[in-house]
């Protein structure tokens, strides 16, 4: 099972690193085609999370 990482839409670790895999580089982007950052918190939780995924999965 994987990891929730942003907890106010439910994105989990898996389905944000698909997203890199098919060519989210940016935080932006992420957001664009998971919806994580657009919750209630607005990244406030999960933006670092983001980050380090981006940066380990390049």
């Amino acid at each position: 099972m994987s990891e929730i990482i942003c907890l106010c839409k439910n994105i989990t670790e898996e389905t944000i690193k698909e997203a890199i895999k098919n060519g989210a580089t940016t935080i932006e982007v992420v957001a664009e085609t998971t919806g994580a950052t657009t919750g209630f918190c607005h990244g406030g939780r999960c933006k670092a999370k983001i980050e380090a995924l981006i940066k380990g999965n390049k």
